[in-house]
């Protein structure tokens, strides 16, 4: 069965657009989605979701240390599969 990925952090509201930037760079081509939380968190720092396709989930290290430098939290790795 292939995987998808979604990866989720928090980034601080002062580096929003740094992180934005370094994750488009990262991205290239690849259709990998980027998601954000309706409102920041009480300390001020937004929710990402990034979502990589079936077949692309070998991008997320690349991304990862792009956007390293912008996180204010862990980024947590789940695998989901396709049911039907």
């Amino acid at each position: 069965m292939s995987a998808q990925l979604y990866v989720y952090y928090r980034v601080a509201s002062a580096h929003v657009d740094d992180a934005l930037i370094a994750f488009r760079k990262a991205r290239v081509e690849a259709p990998i989605e980027l998601l954000q939380r309706p409102e920041p968190n009480a300390e001020g720092q937004w929710t990402w979701m990034e979502i990589y396709p079936e077949g692309w989930t070998h991008r997320e290290p690349q991304v990862a240390a792009a956007m390293a430098p912008w996180l204010a939290s862990e980024r947590k790795i789940e695998r989901f599969e396709m049911l039907g």
